[in-house]
Parts: C-alpha cells; sequence; structure tokens
C-alpha cells in the first residue's frame, strides 16, 4: 500500500514536470488547441442535451396518457 502511494506520487511529479516543459516548449499552443477542442465538444453536447429534454418531456406525457387510459380500460389504479 506504501508502495502505491509513492508511486502515485513520482506519477504527479513526473507528470507536473512534463506538463512544464510542454508548456515552456511549444508557448501553451497544444494547450490552447486541446481547450478550443473541449470547448466545441461541449457546445455540442449541451445541444444535444436541449433537444434530448424536449424529447424526454413529451414522452413523459405520453406515457401519462397511456397509464389513463389503461386505468380506464381496467378500472384499477
Amino acid at each position: 500500500m506504501f508502495k502505491l502511494f509513492i508511486r502515485l506520487i513520482c506519477l504527479s511529479i513526473i507528470s507536473l514536470i512534463a506538463f512544464l516543459i510542454i508548456s515552456l516548449y511549444s508557448g501553451g499552443e497544444k494547450f490552447r488547441w486541446f481547450g478550443k477542442k473541449v470547448e466545441e465538444k461541449t457546445e455540442t453536447i449541451g445541444r444535444t442535451a436541449d433537444s434530448i429534454k424536449g424529447k424526454g418531456e413529451k414522452a413523459i406525457k405520453g406515457i401519462e396518457k397511456v397509464k389513463e387510459k389503461i386505468k380506464d380500460l381496467t378500472g384499477k389504479e
């Protein structure tokens, strides 16, 4: 268990050093590119979520209508 913590700490230190070297070498251009891609995907996911929300509300209303018709046909709640 102790070895796991040491390995995680070493991995985080190596990752931090690699991040600093890449950012100093390329001037942050790669990180800007990554940020733009994330922003584009976030907007796409947001639009998709909005369209799903509208469809979900329609489905709930349809299910409620079906429940009411089943209650009318069977006479049970």
